[in-house]
């Protein structure tokens, strides 16, 4: 077992990574009322990543190992941390559940999670429940990754931007462009020193054609030309 993820004898497992947004973009659910109408507070929460909360990180937020978080007029407060989640059965009601502890175990926070055939994820908050020894804060999560075999590990977690999956293929375009430079250019032209770097001429001359873009863009494509000046 994970934080993330149940597995079982043969194979099958629930896992709930395509449920959660990547560091960068958590929590996947942001900010949800309480149908609890005696709870006011707002609750957030990311399964797998822990995130920051809200992300300026003013004082007292969620900050550090959060899975679930409580806003409330006093401030954030992390009420389950992501290092101390437990997945476990409940026979009474026939569902697996993921339970989130804080550090020093007065706060706890329910994760029901109900198999469905709906591809749209659902949290359903119901809010805080204070007990002799502890509050809990019980939620379910209504998905296809909730179901036993339901969801694989997917390649990428979801919420990744278009622009990190840019980056990320600039990034190994880069790579492979300077290894076949270098072997290009090393056995077979026979090049040695600096000029195994592929295009030499070009990146010799970029920085000046940055300034030179830099200076277009500036004046507008136009600059004023005198006979003075000439």
């Amino acid at each position: 077992m994970s934080t993330c993820r149940c597995q079982f004898d043969g194979g099958q497992e629930i896992n709930l990574m395509k449920v959660a947004a990547g560091p960068l973009d958590a929590p996947r659910f942001k900010e949800l009322t309480a149908s609890n109408k005696s709870d006011t507070s707002l609750y957030s929460y990311n399964p797998c990543y822990s995130y920051v909360f809200p992300p300026d990180g003013q004082e007292m937020s969620c900050g550090k190992d959060v899975a679930v978080c409580q806003s409330s007029t006093s401030g954030p407060i992390n009420v389950g941390k992501q290092s101390l989640a437990k997945f476990h059965f409940d026979n009474s009601t026939d569902q697996w559940i993921l339970s989130y502890y804080n550090d020093i175990g007065d706060r706890l926070s329910n994760v029901i999670l109900q198999c469905t055939d709906n591809d749209n994820d659902v949290l359903e908050v119901f809010g805080e429940t204070t007990g002799q020894h502890r509050s809990v804060f019980n939620m379910t999560l209504k998905s296809k990754c909730a179901c036993i075999g339901g969801c694989l590990t997917p390649i990428l977690p979801h919420g990744m931007s278009v622009g990190s999956l840019f980056l990320l293929l600039l990034l190994i375009f880069i790579c492979v462009y300077l290894t076949v430079g270098y072997l290009y250019r090393r056995y077979v032209i026979g090049a040695r020193g600096i000029e195994l770097l592929p295009h030499l001429s070009f990146w010799m001359d970029f920085p000046y054609l940055v300034q030179d873009g830099f200076f277009f863009l500036l004046y507008c494509g136009r600059r004023d030309v005198t006979y003075e000046r000439i």
